[in-house]
Parts: C-alpha cells; structure tokens; sequence
C-alpha cells in the first residue's frame, strides 16, 4: 500500500507498519473517512468516545430526566436545531426571531432551554471539526512533501551536503498546512474553556432564549476556570502549550513563520533521499526571540521529525482533558 514515510518520500509497503519508532503513514484502498493509518492513531478512537460522552454530559446538565427529553427531541421543530448553525437551513435572522418568540413556539416544552443545550452542543461539534482539521493537515503535509515533483537540474545546485532548499508552490501550500495546524490546535484551546465555562457556570434563567454564557471567554481566560493546571491536561503548564501558543500567535499576527517558506531536498546519487521543512528555534516553547526577529533556524530541527511528537502529545492531553472534564461533571451533577 502507498506509504508516506518521515523523510518526505513514499513507497509500497505490502503489510501494515505498527512500529512507533518510525513514523509513517499509510493510505488504506478504498474511499473511507479512515483510510490513512499510522502508529499510535487507534488515540482517535478514544477521543470520538469521550467527545459523545461530553454531548451526553452537556444533556444531563440541563435535564435529568433522559426520558422525557428525547420525547421533547422528537416533537421539536427542525429550526431549533438547525436555523443559525447549518448552511442547509435557509432560516435567516429575523424570520428565527420571530419563531423563538411566537406565542406557539412558547407552547413548546423547555423551548429556551433546548436552545441553550443546541447551542452548548454546537461547541462539542466544533471541537471535532477542529480535531479533524488537524488531523487532515497532519497527514496532507507528509503527503505534500512526498508528492513533489523536481526538476532534474536540481541536482547540479546542492551544497556539499547534497541539498538544495526549493521555494514553491510546494512550500508554501505545506507551510499553510502546518500553520493551519497549529491555528486549529489553538482554537481547541479556546473552545475547551468555554465548554470548561458553561459546565463551571452553569445557565439556570431560561425565561427567554439566551447567549451562552461562555461567548466571550477564550483562551486567556483559562486562570478563572476550575481545571486549569491539571495534570497531564491541555490546561497544565507545558512547552507544548506555549509552543502552540506561540506559533499560532506568530502565523495569526504576523501572516508566516518565515518571509519565503522552503523545502529542503537532499539527493543521495541523484535520487531524492529526503525532503523537509525545518522547524523555528524555540525556547521553552517560545519562539527565539531578539527583538522583531523571531525566524531562527539554527538548531536545524527538521518538521518532519517533531511534528508527530508533537501531534500525539496534543491528542493524549486532549484526551486526559476530556477524561477529566467529563468526570468532573458528572461528580458535580451526582452531588
């Protein structure tokens, strides 16, 4: 099966690769969700698991009776669940101000509240978009790197290393994929607060449909919210946060991590042995800094070696997040 492996090139491999000290990925026959594989990625199974239970926890939050509130989810108008959320709802503005505050949708059972609940549970769809997104810029920027094609006259222009850094459009749609990472990684971030918010502050006025309490709380708002610093959690102070932090912070505001993105490609022999993108110096996660200049390069860190490093610890605290998350809740709920 075609594998991408870590140095940026790819090959057929006839059997399944599960060893987590090489990294590849594999791309399974077929048209699925799920055909590229690689180690450690049954992690993704886990999080789906644990983000339907966080849709679970969001419901038993506002109604304790399960029962009846799948009968009052059956007879609900599509609207409520729809209008304002999916571009398949040609609801707009005013004709769903009208219909939340009609006299006969005030007929409807908890109307205001199963509102609220829509709206909470938008934050959980939101965080397994992201989650995707992150994952799909994963896996495309090996595939990018691999896909690329060289002119022949490369070979006579490396260094005495035998490489030779390349500026195109290769590059520059590989460093939008990990930018793209990195800014969905952080908007992760923010969502788990106002999920965090909305559980720690819960909504109990639902005399009228309401804005969810956490609209306006982001990331740094994260010191006021019970689970910060827990342990093993995306919430605990690390240089992988910040790291995330800072490179996001740096695509968001200042466009790039450098002014020309560039592959780099070594040829042993004439064949293309390696290609790869380097990684910016950090300082415990921070970027390395004097003054405006934060693009330094001189640890020589490849992307390719780190990124699943980085990739699978974001996963294994988002998931300890959500394990402690969805505990925390039902505790409180129980007491």
């Amino acid at each position: 099966m075609k594998t991408y492996f870590t140095n940026g090139t790819m090959g057929d491999v006839k059997y399944f690769i599960d060893d987590l000290a090489e990294f590849q990925i594999q791309e399974l026959a077929g048209d699925n969700s799920n055909r590229y594989i690689y180690p450690g990625d049954t992690i993704n199974y886990t999080l789906d698991s644990e983000l339907v239970k966080l849709y679970d926890v969001l419901r038993d939050l506002y109604f304790d009776d399960v029962d009846r509130y799948y009968e009052e989810l059956a007879v609900l108008p599509i609207w409520v669940q729809e209008a304002g959320q999916n571009s398949d709802c040609a609801i707009d503005v005013d004709l769903f101000c009208e219909l939340i505050n009609a006299e006969e949708s005030r007929k409807i059972p908890n109307l205001y509240k199963h509102l609220y609940l829509v709206d909470c549970q938008f934050l959980v769809g939101t965080l397994q978009n992201l989650l995707s997104a992150m994952e799909d810029a994963f896996v495309r920027y090996y595939m990018t790197l691999a896909n690329m094609r060289e002119n022949d006259a490369y070979k006579r222009l490396t260094d005495s290393n035998g490489t030779i850094c390349i500026i195109s459009e290769a590059s520059r749609c590989a460093s939008a994929l990990l930018e793209t990472y990195f800014i969905k990684a952080y908007s992760i971030l923010d969502i788990l607060c106002k999920i965090c918010y909305e559980i720690q502050e819960k909504q109990s006025d639902f005399s009228q449909y309401k804005k969810i309490k956490s609209a306006d709380v982001l990331w740094g708002f994260r010191k006021k919210l019970l689970i910060n610093e827990t342990e093993n959690t995306l919430f605990e102070k690390c240089d992988l946060v910040s790291m995330i932090e800072s490179l996001r912070n740096e695509s968001v505001h200042n466009g790039t991590w450098e002014l020309n993105p560039k592959i780099f490609v070594r040829y042993d022999e004439g064949i293309v042995g390696e290609r790869f993108m380097l990684f910016p110096d950090t300082l415990q996660g921070r970027l390395a800094t004097v003054k405006s200049r934060k693009h330094f390069f001189s640890k020589g860190i490849k992307v390719n070696s780190v990124l699943p490093c980085i990739h699978a610890e974001f996963k294994q605290r988002l998931l300890q997040t959500l394990v402690t998350i969805n505990g925390q809740c039902l505790y409180t709920m129980k007491n």
